[in-house]
């Protein structure tokens, strides 16, 4: 299921009622204009569900957002909602909690608990549904309605934000037959931010952290110098422990750095067909031009200036 509001076609004057329209609809949510409101009004919204999780994420002007005790049970799937802050922050209530968020905190309440919130500059975030059923057995003990924020810059909390990054950057490629595993992992790293016991849910926790060893990665391929000990040590775990990570996933470390420069290089030459070769292999982390074609050629079977020539529709001379 895929479901979109944009509200920049329309006329301005129309653009929030419209909105207004859609997510009452959509999740029976009560969206209101700031009474100081000064930039005329945009927003995105896209729900995709796949399994049994539903995600959706929100980039709009700020507004106020309430799902009143009387809307409770319409218009919205039941179950528990994640809510990973992309953007400045913003202030809430749940239920009888109220406070504020920054940037990369997670929001966790039971969609039966009334919710009001307002941003701080503008919605920038994801949200996620989550059956009860998939979530409920890895949750520490409670009584009433769950509701907590989990500050996304540190410890277990830091790898479940990183976890529900990397989700919603590759949802597009997840299939069918992978969502539940990974529902799976995520309820269980969830369930030890909120507090259970990490050591019952080991997996978890290191498939939050190996999310996070790969978004470290994936920022500093240009670093020639990146390497196991600096990563560790930027993610305050071991060098061996950092090994681990990698094992059950078949790949190790320095092959996971080879493929992700490989793959940026070959993006390169094909979307800067005029860029000199010796350019973006340095660009990329390689340290020498002979190490970038032996490697090239290993991965994709062709130099690069090979793959730049198939792309014009020629063949290099023999």
């Amino acid at each position: 299921m895929r479901r979109q509001i944009a509200t920049d076609q329309l006329p301005e004057k129309a653009r929030f009622s419209a909105w207004a329209e859609s997510v009452h609809a959509m999740f029976g949510l009560d969206a209101e204009p700031l009474p100081d409101a000064v930039r005329p009004f945009h927003g995105r919204l896209v729900a995709r569900s796949l399994g049994p999780l539903m995600t959706c994420r929100v980039e709009a002007e700020g507004h106020f957002i309430a799902k009143r005790p009387t809307a409770l049970g319409r218009g919205s799937p039941a179950g528990y909602r994640i809510y990973h802050e992309c953007g400045p922050g913003a202030w809430f209530r749940m239920d009888t909690m109220e406070g504020t968020t920054e940037t990369g905190d997670i929001v966790l309440y039971d969609a039966a608990a009334p919710f009001e919130t307002r941003p701080r500059d503008g919605y920038r975030h994801d949200m996620w549904v989550m059956p009860k059923s998939i979530l409920a057995p890895h949750l520490p003990a409670q009584s009433g309605l769950l509701a907590m924020v989990l500050s996304g810059q540190q410890g277990t909390n830091a790898l479940a934000a990183a976890y529900l990054g990397a989700l919603a950057r590759n949802w597009d490629s997840i299939s069918e037959t992978e969502i539940g595993a990974i529902a799976d992992a995520l309820a269980r790293l969830i369930g030890v931010a909120c507090g259970a016991i990490a050591a019952s849910q080991a997996d978890a926790v290191c498939a939050g952290r190996l999310t996070q060893a790969k978004r470290y990665i994936d920022l500093h391929l240009a670093d020639r110098d990146l390497s196991p000990a600096i990563v560790a040590a930027a993610l305050g775990i071991a060098v061996r422990t950092l090994h681990a990570l990698f094992e059950p996933s078949g790949s190790s470390f320095a092959r996971y750095v080879l493929r992700r420069r490989l793959e940026a290089c070959h993006a390169a030459l094909v979307t800067s067909p005029g860029r000199p070769i010796i350019d973006i292999a340095f660009a990329w982390g390689f340290g020498s031009l002979s190490s970038f074609y032996s490697a090239f050629q290993a991965a994709y079977g062709m130099a690069p200036g090979e793959l730049r020539a198939a792309r014009r529709g020629k063949t290099l001379p023999s």
